[in-house]
């Protein structure tokens, strides 16, 4: 059995395509599956689960099938311990956390369409870090391919605006990107060390410690229906285990920056489910962002690939 080379592809040149389209599509697929929270966040919030349990729950549900899939692969969660796979877990804790309660807490009192369109700079972000932390150059075409998805996502959003630049919720919002692109560049260099699974169940370890830590003092919600349960095993589930999963295994070989521009397929699912399921208007500028959007993703992977090569 061939081994995986996370370094460009096997010495055949006609296997590199299919080993850079295979977690292109898991990063699509996986941002897809996110696409669909705030769809469900929303019917949580409705039925009393808070952002902090709804998160305690989405992550610590979703170690019991991660941890199955990963006896069932024959892996040894306690020695990717001792080979440092805790680290992934301590990154879970610090900045995965702090990106998500960042983003969470500033939709409090700051404009949603604001804190996306702020939030979705990460991209940009990740071109930079990519720069100082790799010494990889910013290729034109990927600057090019960033600046499209972000004027699309401009489009999308800003029309939406209700509500003015509330101080608090900007002092929230502007340090998650910043945060998330640390966050990206810290696990694809600590994930392809080990399996997508282990590094799958390390990070989301992390989380759930914290968000179970912040859960001791603001109190944990209980589902007080089957429908609430079977929502938050929905999360547990797709948004949950099967997308880290999707992402521990792209990330790795894509990249921060890739992984950043083909992620940006969230935004494009956000705003179909709210046209389609929740009766929001389909209008030109939403049209136009939207074909932005996935014109720039299409780009980046048509044009936007390096030649192979040994970091």
């Amino acid at each position: 059995m061939a081994a995986v080379d996370r370094t460009g592809g096997a010495p055949g040149s006609s296997a590199r395509p299919a080993q850079a389209l295979r977690p292109a599509l898991a990063a699509v697929g996986g941002s897809v599956m996110v696409g669909f929270m705030p769809l469900l966040v929303i019917r949580l919030y409705n039925d009393g689960i808070d952002a902090t349990s709804m998160l305690v729950w989405r992550y610590g549900l979703a170690l019991a099938p991660l941890f199955a899939a990963s006896a069932l692969a024959g892996h040894d969660v306690r020695a990717a311990w001792r080979s440092g796979a805790w680290r992934i877990a301590a990154v879970g804790a610090t900045l995965g956390a702090g990106q998500t309660l960042c983003f969470w807490e500033s939709l409090h009192t700051l404009d949603s369409s604001i804190a996306i369109l702020l939030f979705y700079t990460y991209p940009a972000l990740t071109l930079v870090l990519d720069r100082l932390v790799f010494e990889r150059p910013i290729r034109r075409r990927a600057a090019a391919c960033v600046a499209v998805i972000m004027i699309g996502a401009g489009l999308i959003t800003l029309p939406g605006l209700s509500g003015g630049l509330d101080a608090r919720g900007l002092m929230w919002i502007l340090p998650a990107p910043v945060i998330y692109a640390l966050y990206l560049a810290a696990n694809s260099v600590l994930m392809r060390r080990h399996p997508p699974l282990i590094g799958a169940i390390y990070l989301y370890l992390g989380l759930a410690l914290s968000f179970g830590g912040a859960s001791l003092y603001f109190g944990l919600d209980l589902p007080a229906a089957p429908g609430t349960w079977l929502l938050v095993l929905v999360i547990a589930l797709g948004p949950g285990a099967l997308t880290v999963t999707l992402f521990s295994y792209s990330v790795p070989r894509l990249g921060p920056a890739s992984y950043a521009i083909i992620a940006n397929t969230e935004l494009v699912t956000v705003v179909a489910i709210g046209i389609s399921v929740l009766g929001e208007r389909l209008t030109a500028a939403r049209m136009a962002g939207g074909a932005l959007i996935a014109c720039g993703i299409l780009a980046h992977g048509v044009f936007g690939r390096q030649p192979s090569s040994r970091a």
